[in-house]
């Protein structure tokens, strides 16, 4: 039987654990809907390391990597509208498509895959030289999308949906806590609607920096300014219209609650289970404002995503920070993102 190489996930006691370069059996398909690929990019996000310190739930002996695309390489034979040599990228949450959120529209929400169906989570996912996906997951690119790229679609799909649940309108002032790899991307897509004001809270000196060079009218580090203070003088004391929390923390939340305009708009999009915090309802009602979750992605922000990338809107290159082989994804890849200095960092299995 071939081998190949691949990032194997090892849960300890704790619910963390730690992740290994193993050789393992190459997959083959085992349904008529499934297909094989061959990955050529996966990107590394900051859930993979959640998932080794035990802040995110995941599979034992599991092949992690969940923002991958690749070239199939075999089909089963129910599959009529992929063809060998396609280049796709994946959506890794499978959904059921008949579940009650699923059909009134919520497919992020899927009850199915609460139930944790993710590939490069809860079933084997793209740091590996190959991978069987239902055809469902898959979506066909263009052959002028680099497949470097291809493996940004799913954390700018995040961000696509981020973007919308929010309304960004043109007068918005904006801000965006925390300038970690998905506030950046996030502030990416923001960046390409006229806006009034865009404005990054940021602790890290590095990326601040990136967000500046990414399109950010204003930068501001909470370990030496006061945040309050900076956004009602940035926008001449009407608060924020749209506020991205893109940490999660219980201090970020409240952060955010400290700097909105009447009739702004409050997006959580960062996770952390453990964050609590106390809101006045009236500062709600009497000024209209909304708190909203924004969470994954539908299918539509996925092929949004793909003409983002296809039309050249995004600037992949400011986002892209390393490229590198599989062999090096512990050692260079997951210190890189522990050091807190790259966007992206992509591996080639």
């Amino acid at each position: 039987m071939e081998k190949m190489l691949a990032a194997v996930f090892h849960e300890n006691e704790s619910g963390g654990g730690e992740v290994k370069l193993e050789e393992v059996v190459i997959p083959i398909i085992m349904k008529n809907d499934q297909i094989l690929i061959e990955v050529k990019a996966c990107g590394i996000c900051g859930t993979d390391l959640k998932i080794i310190e035990g802040g995110h739930p995941a599979n034992d002996n599991t092949i992690i990597g969940h923002e991958f695309g690749g070239v199939i390489k075999e089909i089963g034979k129910d599959v009529k509208d992929l063809e060998i040599g396609d280049n796709v990228v994946i959506d890794p949450n499978e959904k059921c498509g008949y579940c009650i959120n699923c059909r009134r529209g919520f497919s992020n929400l899927c009850d199915f895959m609460a139930l944790g169906t993710t590939f490069g989570i809860f079933q084997n996912g793209g740091f590996a030289k190959y991978c069987i996906i239902p055809k469902s997951a898959a979506f066909k690119l263009p052959d002028n999308i680099d497949m470097n790229a291809a493996a940004l679609i799913e954390p700018l799909s995040c961000a696509v949906h981020c973007h919308n649940i929010a309304n960004v309108r043109e007068s918005d002032n904006v801000v965006i806590i925390g300038a970690g790899p998905m506030g950046l991307i996030i502030e990416s897509v923001i960046r390409k609607h006229p806006i009034k004001n865009l404005i990054c809270v940021e602790l890290n000196d590095w990326r601040r920096e990136k967000a500046m060079d990414l399109g950010a009218d204003f930068v501001i580090n909470p370990n030496s300014q006061n945040v309050k203070k900076e956004i009602m003088r940035i926008t001449n004391e009407n608060g924020a219209d749209v506020i991205i929390d893109a940490v999660g923390l219980s201090e970020t939340f409240e952060m955010g609650l400290s700097m909105w305009a009447p009739g702004a708009r409050l997006v959580c999009f960062g996770q952390d289970y453990r964050a609590e915090a106390k809101i006045k309802p009236n500062d709600i009602v009497r000024y209209q404002r909304k708190i909203l979750g924004s969470y994954i992605g539908y299918a539509e922000d996925f092929l949004d995503a793909i003409e983002l990338i296809n039309n050249k809107v995004i600037e992949i290159e400011k986002l892209i920070t390393k490229i590198i082989p599989l062999n090096q994804l512990i050692t260079t890849g997951f210190h890189l993102m522990k050091e807190r200095k790259c966007v992206k960092i992509i591996v080639n299995p």
